[in-house]
């Protein structure tokens, strides 16, 4: 038993050796790997993973992280991005927001395929839950009608009780909060075969138009 325990935790004969990266997709595994710091040499069932997660989901692009032991000689680190539902313009850089409402990247041109947030207002706290119902707004889309991303130009919010969308055409839609998001859009796909300048589906049983 001494032996087996020396062999564990102290001796050599099962340190970390290699590390394996897993789940990413716009970052390299050098780049994780390098934020994880695992300490290579040290003996494996010594190594503590809870601070190689912590230091791991620091990344800004990074969601989740599992970090586990792979015996005899590797650290496991399997890891999910974040992914962008939304962008918007701020200080002059443009903006990737994911589906919780997290800033988290920049990038060099307006991405295709995502939808252009407008987040007004001042108060700080009032903006972050704007941007939340905003996100989660445009991630059902994303998910559930991506075939109408290329009909959206904006979603607009100054609370989280008034997201509004902007479409081709000169159309807006009241979207209101991100409750019920399913059911709205149900009821959106039939009050869009009316033709209007204005779809309010914020109450989804009492919807109007507005020409």
């Amino acid at each position: 038993i001494i032996l087996v325990v020396w062999l564990i935790w102290f001796s050599s004969v099962l340190n970390v050796r290699n590390v394996e990266v897993s789940g990413q997709t716009t970052m390299t595994a050098a780049q994780i790997e390098k934020a994880a710091q695992v300490p290579l040499g040290e003996p494996l069932a010594k190594v503590d993973l809870t601070a190689i997660e912590t230091r791991v989901k620091q990344l800004p692009r990074i969601r989740t992280a599992d970090i586990s032991r792979s015996w005899p000689h590797t650290i496991s680190i399997e890891v999910e991005e974040r992914t962008a539902v939304m962008w918007s313009t701020v200080g002059g850089e443009i903006h990737g927001i994911d589906r919780f409402g997290v800033d988290y990247r920049t990038y060099s041109k307006k991405p295709k395929g995502l939808i252009e947030a407008r987040i007004s207002g001042f108060d700080a706290e009032v903006k972050l839950e704007a941007t939340r119902g905003a996100a989660e707004v445009a991630a059902i889309l994303k998910s559930e009608k991506p075939s109408w991303i290329g009909d959206v130009r904006t979603i607009s919010a100054g609370t989280q009780d008034s997201i509004s969308l902007g479409l081709t055409k000169g159309r807006t839609i009241v979207w209101g909060s991100a409750d019920q998001g399913a059911r709205k859009l149900e009821v959106l796909q039939t009050l869009l075969k009316i033709k209007a300048r204005a779809y309010d589906i914020s109450a989804p049983d009492q919807p109007t138009t507005r020409k």
